[in-house]
């Protein structure tokens, strides 16, 4: 083969790929390929519009052109998310899962209210409360980092907070403990309406918190009173 002939053939293979590329990019480009729907799965502290703000390509925009890795990157950089996946659905749609920290209460500062995790991760840090949680006082900390671990003075206080946000929420009772003081932790108190509930140190926690559960299934606690959680029995005081 001389080379005007292999020079033909270069062109007309050169010439079939660009024409090749030239129809996919034509097809990639159509508008079937346009995103009509984001799947947002897994939220619990954030709304499907603030992740979709998140993204890089919103509806609208082709699919192809969409950026998983900077969109994920978006994504983790708030303090809410542990993990994300994001995957295309041909021909249009994005889904997005998401593994969100999960709160468990607050801690107050300054005027303010540190969001907490189960495991005393500092998620976020705002005015007021979004959602009914337990309030935790007695912690000593001077200052904190969101997407940190609060640093307390009083370390065991700090572990008995996190103990007792589990075990709030394995009792589900996440919704009805409004306050926590664990200020002296022989001497734990938990605050639900207007009732006082003397927890006495965190010994025995799971047996108390079991006998809470079935106490506010028929305790009003629009009266105020004292719940004692101390003994073998719980007993309750009314408060005039």
């Amino acid at each position: 083969m001389d080379k005007k002939d292999r020079a033909g053939k270069l062109i007309i293979a050169t010439f079939i790929f660009f024409l090749g590329l030239a129809v996919c990019i034509t097809l990639f480009m159509l508008p079937v390929f346009n995103i009509k729907d984001i799947k947002v799965n897994g939220l619990d502290n954030l709304t499907a519009e603030q992740v979709e703000s998140m993204l890089t390509s919103q509806r609208g925009d082709n699919i192809f052109l969409f950026n998983k890795r900077k969109s994920r990157q978006n994504i983790l950089d708030s303090h809410y998310v542990k993990n994300v996946k994001i995957n295309r659905i041909l021909p249009s749609t994005i889904a997005v899962d998401l593994e969100e920290y999960k709160m468990r209460g607050y801690v107050p500062y300054m005027g303010s209210y540190l969001y907490i995790d189960g495991d005393g991760l500092v998620l976020d840090v705002q005015k007021s409360i979004k959602r009914q949680l337990p309030v935790v006082e007695g912690l000593k900390f001077n200052d904190f980092t969101v997407g940190k671990i609060l640093k307390v003075d009083n370390p065991s206080t700090f572990d008995t907070m996190v103990e007792m946000s589990k075990l709030f929420e394995k009792h589900e009772l996440l919704a009805d403990v409004i306050r926590v003081n664990i200020s002296d932790e022989s001497d734990i108190h938990l605050y639900t309406g207007k009732v006082d509930i003397e927890f006495g140190s965190f010994d025995n926690a799971n047996r108390k918190l079991s006998m809470l559960n079935e106490v506010l299934k028929q305790l009003d606690t629009d009266y105020a009173g004292i719940l004692n959680l101390t003994g073998t029995y719980p007993t309750f005081k009314y408060i005039n």
